[in-house]
């Protein structure tokens, strides 16, 4: 056998896994068959699931004056935004209260009911009836999916259900709800739009008549002045500018009109919210971004209005407003962002929709009212020019001035009645059905077939994690590297006898056969080999302690079975048992334990009486004798000492059995005494740490530490390849089975 391991060898992390599947292969191999049996039972037993979509186009609304923008240039909120919103209305506790109402209604027309599951109480039990209205509307909220398609003004609802016609009919209610919601929301919107611009258009016009009759009647008194180019420029520019100041100032009206409607709405359920949300809108960032958009808004039309291009939209200074103001709106649209989720996390759910609609209108009446501030500013610095203008031509001037004004802000407000007009005749909704849900022919859910995969990776999964948190966990000694790591020599490795001895129990420890050709027994004979010609000692080899870290580590039976090597080989050989707490040294022999060593030291035997032959040739023993109160006392004595002197000269090899070296000191105090000391450890039992501690005891008590014997090395726990005991005893002549009474060699 080779016993020259390098030590430095670094230890086979993949080869020890191996090794610990083999040994735990029928544990690793009922978790995996669980772990397949139940993705089996599962997927075999799973209710199949039925999944169905269908798909709206939802278009930005632009005929509607009180919840859109005056001036078509003057956008807050763009198409994604918009359509934010609104999945934010269709995620409604409202749209979902309508939609439930719409499916109960269809389940009581219906003349199938088994077509229905999922709003059943009980699925199984149909006769039980079906849920309450609250609890549909929770069910859909688990059941219909709500999404954006990428990119797109398209919005995807999908339904899922154990039923195919549930399925469908849960998307295609939910999108009928949500189209009948938006066109009456539209038509009130459009409606309170007409009235109101019916109202502003009637003032607008009776003022336009009037600034057309001041005019007039100045033309026909005579005093007749002519404007040159300069001044007409300078009148159209002002007049320009006070249009649109007016119609930001209607706007911001409008604005408010609409934002007291849904205030109303919101007080009848929650007086606080309304607060709440004007706070909201109120946030000084917000306000400064708001009002630096409406001035780089006028800065950009002052800017077009005084330009002498031909396209005043290519000058590079026009362009640069431009870019600052989409920069400003995307800050804006951000920070909006944040307060629409801020607001959806603590709304409650059917107010939701109300809260967000008002939260719109709040932030753009903040905006019309900034843009009118800044075309206020503008109109005065043009009114100082104005009043610059020569007296005779100022009066015509001013009334130039009114009416071209009244005229630009009539058209744009006339314009916007006739689009409310239209609108309101016509069906206001901006939600096109682009596919209606199908009833699908074939279940999405479960998929078996990767069920079946994740059942069996989760088996290979937990097989393996078995595998690596026992390794991980386990801290005792399996193989010569174990201890060949921690900085100590293997002597040699004993098999677990029980492997090949079927009658292997304490009555028969003695398992040294004379043919020397068994495992065993060559397991033995290399370790007496390796300590009789071992470099380590300067000195001859005469006395070796045999001990170990704990108890039940096999110490005793180590030290008999090598005691009984050296014997066969014709040298005189002694076992002394000190062991003077538990020994085991007479059980193992098989002679009797009294009397011993310490009724020698006592003086209660003599020298003669105590030395004790066995049943094999050249092998005595000395047993412990009658147990001492004071065992520590007796093992660092002078007497015990001189003893060990003593039959130095009678024997030619002592084997001293010791206490373990861990529970108590004894084993120390023997080491310093004897000639070498031999570690003996349990594989699978002997934990490395207790291993550790017990090589440093002994180095530190200066002792002659020979090395570490490993005892139980079972051929079969996937590490026996170092002995390639598998091929020995495939010819050895000692099979189990065939274990016979040891032949001793009676002197």
């Amino acid at each position: 056998m080779d016993f020259n391991q390098d030590s430095t060898q670094p230890k086979s992390e993949l080869r020890d896994y191996l090794i610990l599947l083999l040994q735990n292969k029928l544990i690793v191999f009922s978790i995996f068959l669980v772990c397949l049996i139940v993705g089996i039972i599962y997927a075999y037993t799973a209710i199949d699931i039925y999944t169905t979509e269908g798909s709206i186009k939802i278009s930005l609304t632009k005929t509607n004056l009180l919840s859109g923008p005056l001036l078509p240039e003057f956008q807050e909120f763009g198409t994604d935004r918009y359509i934010a919103n609104e999945i934010e209305i269709l995620k409604s506790y409202t749209l979902r209260e309508i939609a439930a109402k719409s499916i109960t209604d269809s389940f009581n027309n219906a003349d199938k009911k088994y077509f229905f599951s999922k709003i059943y109480k009980d699925p199984k039990k149909p006769d039980e009836g079906i849920l309450q209205q609250d609890n549909i509307i929770k069910m859909l909220e688990s059941v219909v999916s709500i999404d954006q398609k990428r990119g797109l003004d398209i919005v995807i609802l999908k339904g899922e259900s154990p039923s195919a016609y549930e399925a469908a009919l849960f998307v295609n209610c939910y999108i009928d709800a949500y189209y009948k919601f938006n066109l009456r929301a539209n038509r009130e919107q459009l409606t309170l739009a007409r009235d109101f611009l019916e109202e502003q258009r009637k003032e607008k016009y009776d003022k336009l008549n009037r600034s057309e009759d001041a005019l007039q009647k100045y033309l026909e008194s005579g005093n007749i002045a002519s404007l040159d180019e300069q001044a007409r420029t300078l009148v159209d520019q002002l007049a320009q500018f006070e249009a649109q100041m007016n119609a930001a100032e209607i706007e911001a009206k409008s604005k408010q009109i609409a934002l007291e409607d849904f205030q109303k709405k919101i007080a009848k359920q929650d007086e606080r919210l309304a607060q709440y949300i004007k706070n909201l809108a109120a946030e000084p960032y917000i306000k400064v971004l708001q009002e630096s958009i409406a001035k780089s808004e006028v800065q950009k039309d002052v800017l077009i209005a005084s330009s002498l291009r031909p396209n005043p939209t290519d000058d590079p200074d026009v362009q640069r407003y431009i870019n600052s103001i989409k920069e400003l709106q995307k800050k804006l649209d951000l920070q909006l962002n944040q307060l629409e989720a801020n607001l959806t996390a603590y709304t409650p759910e059917q107010l939701r929709q109300l809260s967000i609609e008002a939260l719109k209108q709040e932030i753009e009446l903040k905006s019309a009212q900034s843009r009118a501030v800044q075309l206020k500013s503008v109109v005065r610095s043009y009114e100082a020019k104005f009043n610059k203008l020569p007296k005779q031509i100022i009066e015509i001037a001013k009334l130039e001035r009114d009416k071209r004004s009244e005229e630009k802000l009539y058209v744009l407000i006339e314009e916007k009645y006739q689009e409310a007009l239209i609108a309101e005749q016509s069906k206001p909704g901006n939600v096109q059905v682009i596919d209606a849900a199908r009833i699908p022919l074939m279940p999405s859910k479960p998929n078996r077939t990767m069920i079946l995969i994740i059942s069996i990776i989760l088996g290979l999964g937990f097989a393996g994690g078995f595998i690596f948190i026992k390794k991980y966990f386990d801290v005792t000694i399996h193989t010569p590297e174990d201890i060949q790591n921690k900085g100590a020599s293997v002597i040699s490795w004993i098999p677990k006898a029980t492997d090949f001895i079927d009658d292997f129990n304490e009555g028969h420890e003695i398992v040294l056969d004379e043919g020397h050709d068994s495992i065993i027994s060559e397991s033995f004979l290399s370790a007496k080999m390796r300590l009789q010609y071992s470099k380590i000692f300067d000195h001859q080899l005469k006395s070796i302690l045999i001990t170990s870290p704990a108890p039940r580590d096999g110490k005793s039976f180590v030290c008999c079975n090598l005691a009984a090597t050296f014997a066969i080989t014709n040298s005189r050989t002694l076992v002394l048992d000190l062991d003077l707490r538990r020994p085991r040294v007479h059980n193992v022999l098989k002679v009797e334990r009294l009397p011993g060593f310490t009724d020698y030291l006592f003086g209660k035997s003599t020298f003669d009486e105590i030395i004790k032959p066995t049943s094999i040739k050249n092998l005595s023993v000395i047993t412990a004798g009658t147990i001492a109160p004071n065992p520590a006392e007796i093992v660092s004595s002078k007497q015990l000492e001189e003893f060990i002197n003593k039959i130095e000269g009678e024997f030619e090899y002592i084997l001293v059995d010791s206490p373990p070296i861990i529970p108590v000191s004894d084993a120390g105090i023997l080491s310093r005494l004897c000639d070498a000391t031999l570690l003996v450890v349990s594989t699978n039992q002997t934990r490395i740490d207790m291993m550790e501690r017990a090589i440093e005891t002994l180095k530190s008590v200066e002792g002659h530490f020979a090395g570490v014997l490993m005892n139980n090395f079972s051929t079969s726990n996937g590490y026996g390849y170092y002995y390639k005991y598998k091929y020995y005893h495939y010819y050895s002549k000692h099979k189990k089975g065939k274990g016979r009474e040891i032949r001793r060699a009676v002197s």
